[in-house]
């Protein structure tokens, strides 16, 4: 139901920015979230775009929406603004969005909003836009709700109460005298015990925390494992830094979830993004990965033209290539794809040799089913029990290699420390389907006596 409100308000936004009523579009926007304009202006042209944010009174609301449009879209909404109204704007945002929206201003821009700022904004911002982008200090908020270990839970609802300035208190940071994190205790914990109980007894010691230059992707695993709110930000000294928030986690995960997709399609996130490349530029990025895809099938082509004199004797095995090949290639891709999501997610064997063994054994089992089918359906179509033993047995053979092939790469590519998401992408496909054809061909020539 909400669904289907949401879509015919999008849709009736739609419709106002095409025909420019301006009074009813922006009765429209002031019913909508800043999220869901955001989804809506991303089907609209350059124009429709403006009209619409223009329409948007309430300043926090404009920001929202500027923090979740991407690439063109978003240039086409801040181009035209000045540097005042971006500041307005700017101020709007906590720390880390801040940081973000400005990082992706044009350089311009970028500048005359950063030499406006406060100097403690302007220091805050600066500091984070000194940690890369993907690591914990580039998305962190730079403060946290902390006490000192002495507090009692009673000051420490009062010091709650009165903290307006905090916009998320998931946790209590409880330092030491020597500014050092001690400890964590839940807002739980804090109403559950009595009021004149001081922090340092109930507070938790065993702290899961991550340094500034820790890779976003690993604390959104250590955020899923721990099932945590919160993750606080530490330098070498133990000194608290700030927290990434749940709320930025979810952001990483479906970052990470486009890039992977991208890498296994071949094409670079810069390729993809319209703002970011000429049609040329996107071409030229895509090259190399179609170029390996080329290159694998002059590769297949001329193995399988040695093995001319096997097809010759046996015409009907041809017809089973693009089978052998799409079987091999499937599997593979499964593989790889439950392998790259295991090692993401930490999840079960991923980063284990054993999850390979655990592959090449449901390989086989798919391998004996397939192969017993396309046998059964071999015999009754040709009566060939050559043509039946040597077609089920190279798709037996194609699927069990293809499997471990598909967990084995990207755990080879982790090791080396590559993005593991590439291993389901043009190069491995092509691989495992030639490495499939080969083995039929080899297997049929072996049956056949003819090598």
């Amino acid at each position: 139901m909400a669904e289907s409100v949401l879509r015919q308000r999008m849709d009736a936004l739609r419709r106002l920015a095409r025909r420019g009523a301006v009074a009813p579009l922006a009765k429209a926007v002031a019913k909508m979230r800043a999220e869901d304009v955001a989804v809506a202006v991303a089907h609209m042209s350059a124009a429709e775009q403006r009209l619409v944010f223009a329409q948007i009174r309430v300043d926090h609301t404009a920001a929202e929406v500027l923090t979740r449009v991407e690439g063109e879209d978003f240039l086409h909404l801040v181009n035209d603004l000045p540097v005042e109204r971006l500041l307005v704007l700017v101020n709007e945002l906590k720390a880390d969005d801040r940081t973000d929206l400005l990082e992706r201003l044009p350089a311009e821009q970028r500048e005359g909003v950063l030499a406006r700022l406060h100097k403690e904004e302007r220091a805050e911002v600066e500091e984070l836009l000194g940690y890369r982008p993907d690591s914990a200090g580039g998305i962190m908020l730079p403060y946290a709700f902390r006490l000192q270990e002495d507090v009692t839970c009673r000051d420490a609802i009062a010091a709650v109460q009165e903290a307006a300035d905090h916009e998320l208190i998931y946790y209590l940071y409880v330092d030491n005298d020597a500014g050092q994190l001690s400890g964590v205790v839940s807002l739980r914990a804090l109403l559950t015990h009595p009021p004149s109980t001081r922090l340092s007894m109930i507070m938790s010691t065993d702290i899961i925390a991550v340094s500034p230059e820790t890779d976003q992707e690993e604390v959104a695993k250590i955020t899923g494992r721990y099932s945590l709110l919160a993750v606080p930000v530490v330098d070498e000294q133990r000194r608290l830094l700030g927290i990434v928030t749940v709320d930025d986690v979810i952001d990483v995960i479906r970052e990470e979830a486009a890039e992977d997709m991208l890498l296994m399609a071949g094409v670079s996130e810069e390729a993809a993004d319209p703002s970011r490349s000429s049609r040329l530029s996107a071409a030229t990025k895509r090259f190399p990965w179609l170029l390996v895809t080329l290159i694998g099938g002059i590769g297949i082509s001329e193995l399988v033209s040695r093995f001319s004199h096997t097809l010759e004797a046996e015409v009907v095995l041809a017809a089973f290539m693009p089978m052998i090949t799409g079987m091999g290639g499937n599997v593979g891709v499964q593989s790889a794809t439950i392998a790259v999501r295991n090692l993401a997610t930490g999840q079960g064997e991923g980063g284990s040799w054993r999850s390979v063994v655990r592959e090449v054994v449901v390989g086989n089992i798919l391998g004996v089913a397939f192969s017993l089918l396309i046998g059964a359906y071999c015999l009754a179509r040709y009566g060939s029990p050559l043509v039946a033993v040597c077609v089920g047995a190279a798709l037996l053979t194609a699927i069990t290699v293809a499997a471990m092939v598909g967990t084995a790469v990207p755990l080879s590519l982790r090791r080396l420390g590559v993005d593991p998401a590439i291993a389901t992408g043009p190069f491995v496909t092509t691989a495992i389907d030639a490495l499939g054809l080969t083995l039929y061909l080899g297997i049929a020539s072996l049956l056949l006596g003819r090598i």
